[in-house]
């Protein structure tokens, strides 16, 4: 018998559709698998706005993340030891007064926290962001705005990255205590 494109549409003999459920879905009942939108989401293969040939997946496999991806990692792990050494200092201040049996003092505890994030030594982040700053536009191949002549990052304008100090980290520092603690910061 010839396949006519109308025959898909046809209900089939139980023998030939296969074993039937015990229950069925009320909702999927009458629905079909072209009626399901087309979706990235249960594709194998995800959506992308550029395409790597096969040398350029072997190449990313072979030589691993981008030495600019690695440097701002370390920079943010490093900001992030120091923060929690903060946030540590904060905590042993105020654990310290309440087994004492009294008040936080709130200026002792400032004076100590502005001691504690001056006396870090930032020389090595501040000579990664340095770099970072240097080398990144280069090593991500940031595209140049022919208006400005500056470099583009997802179509904005590249800001580079502030160096740290004191008041940046004691300012990190207060706002991870403010999310812990539900905004009181002693």
């Amino acid at each position: 018998m010839p396949e006519l494109p109308w025959a898909n549409f046809l209900p089939r003999p139980v023998e030939l559709a296969g074993p039937q459920p015990e229950t069925y879905d009320e909702e999927a009942v009458g629905k079909r698998e072209e009626d399901e939108p087309k979706s990235a989401l249960v594709s194998a293969d995800p959506i992308r706005n550029f395409t790597l040939s096969t040398e350029e997946r072997i190449r990313a496999l072979t030589i691993g993340a981008p030495a600019y991806a690695l440097r701002k990692k370390h920079i943010e792990d490093l900001e992030e030891g120091f923060v929690a050494t903060l946030v540590k200092t904060h905590d042993a201040f105020v654990a310290k007064a309440a087994s004492a049996g009294r008040p936080v003092d709130a200026a002792a505890l400032h004076a100590l926290l502005v001691d504690k994030s001056r006396s870090l030594d930032l020389k090595k982040l501040n000579d990664l962001v340095t770099s970072h700053n240097r080398y990144y536009p280069i090593e991500a191949n940031l595209a140049n705005d022919p208006q400005t002549g500056g470099y583009l990052v997802h179509g904005r304008r590249w800001q580079p990255e502030a160096p740290f100090t004191a008041e940046r980290l004691l300012a990190s520092a207060r706002a991870v205590l403010a999310a812990r603690d539900g905004g009181e910061v002693d």
